[in-house]
């Protein structure tokens, strides 16, 4: 019997983790590209924030979690709540560490960076693309 080789790009974390700085690139060229050519901030933000959050969706879905769920309906839903309830506690983290404990921005910043990473992580993997067990029921 041959052993079979673990590698990095097998873990669904890891693999979590490239399509996060990979669309984190996407949302920031298309942010600039945008903002060039319109000047307007806040069009430009959104616009390149959501492609990213497609692309986080559709890599996720493809890629990383392997998702056969037939109603991608639902499985939006989720994706999107999941990461709304990231943003926001990432946001509310934010706030609390810099206004309240007089944190550094940018070490506030790392501290709901956290707590986003891991909620979008968990709630991906356990709730918006979780494998359904095959059965009678």
């Amino acid at each position: 019997m041959e052993k079979q080789k673990y590698s990095l790009v097998r873990n669904t974390f890891i693999r979590f983790a490239i399509v996060g700085v990979l669309s984190n690139i996407l949302n920031f060229a298309v942010y600039v590209i945008v903002f060039l050519l319109s000047t307007n901030i806040v069009f430009s933000s959104v616009l390149g924030y959501s492609i990213g959050l497609f692309n986080t969706y559709l890599l996720g879905r493809i890629w990383v979690f392997n998702s056969e769920q037939p109603n991608q309906f639902k499985e939006i839903v989720k994706f999107l709540v999941v990461y709304f309830i990231g943003g926001a506690g990432m946001t509310l983290i934010i706030v609390w560490l810099n206004n309240e404990l007089n944190i550094d921005y940018k070490a506030s910043w790392m501290g709901g960076a956290i707590f986003a990473i891991v909620n979008n992580y968990l709630g991906s993997k356990y709730i918006v693309f979780k494998k359904h067990k095959k059965g009678l029921f």
